[in-house]
């Protein structure tokens, strides 16, 4: 789906093969992704999924929160009610919490797009 050019259609067994990926798990995650508006699903002899917006628009921290929630480093920063037993004491968690919103930053600022234009770079690099 990435390396197709904009508004082509790829079927979620084509993208489970190429990534060998279960084709159950990949439908799922496909189905995930069509929900929060990053790709869409197009019915049809013909149908499959497309990017719903240009891969400049979607950031890795949109898709890892899409597909595992929160991004979190350690779990009292995605649940502040987690029965952490040294919550009360704690002498990390302000530390913790500007690392994970730094790694945030981070993540955000790559794009599907950044990481097809790396793996196109690699893929011509190898041969």
């Amino acid at each position: 789906m990435l390396n197709q050019p904009t508004g082509t259609v790829t079927r979620a067994k084509e993208i489970s093969n190429t990534y060998n990926i279960p084709s159950e798990i990949m439908a799922k995650i496909l189905q995930r992704l069509a929900r929060k508006g990053f790709v869409q699903s197009c019915q049809g002899a013909k149908g499959g999924y497309m990017l719903a917006k240009a891969g400049e628009m979607i950031s890795l921290a949109d898709i890892i929160e899409t597909m595992e929630e929160p991004i979190s480093i350690v779990d009292c920063m995605a649940d502040p009610d987690c029965n952490c037993r040294q919550l009360d004491n704690c002498n990390i968690r302000d530390p913790f919490k500007i690392i994970q919103e730094q790694f945030k930053m981070f993540l955000s600022r790559i794009s599907l797009a950044d990481i097809n234009n790396e793996i196109e770079i690699q893929r011509v690099a190898w041969h």
